[in-house]
């Protein structure tokens, strides 16, 4: 029999299933369309922001440790249905989205650190690429 989890911080810490579906649908589209954005850009500084845009794998990767660890340590199931998310008009823009929708809706992820820093490590990732877009292209 598997051992019940135990939250750092206590129950309230966990945040609530709904709440973390939501954003982590949420990140697993955003992750599509930076890979769409990836596919389709063109035009001065194109290779540059393509090469930016490669962010979309490591980002799914961290979405998915991110879910991984949610799910082990609140031991609760993400649910996902259909939901309609737009993709942003330029690549910047949809990176710039991703980012503040991070830090705007976070909690709902609860408040247990380890949890918040596997979010840190997007949000690292996000705000790398934010740079190189900025900066390099």
């Amino acid at each position: 029999m598997a051992k019940a989890m135990t939250l750092l911080y206590g129950p309230e810490s966990k945040g609530d299933a709904a709440g973390a579906s939501a954003f982590i649908s949420r990140l697993m589209h955003c992750a599509n369309a930076i890979h769409m954005h990836h596919l389709m850009v063109e035009g001065p500084g194109s290779f540059a922001a393509h090469n930016a845009l490669s962010v979309y794998e490591p980002l799914r990767e961290a979405i998915d440790d991110l879910a991984e660890a949610w799910m082990g340590c609140t031991g609760e199931k993400l649910k996902f249905g259909p939901g309609a998310f737009e993709m942003a008009p330029t690549p910047l823009a949809e990176v710039q989205k991703v980012y503040e929708y991070l830090e705007a809706d976070r909690m709902v992820m609860g408040t247990e650190s380890h949890i918040q820093n596997e979010i840190d490590a997007i949000c690292t990732l996000i705000s790398s690429t934010l740079y190189k877009l900025t900066r390099l292209a």
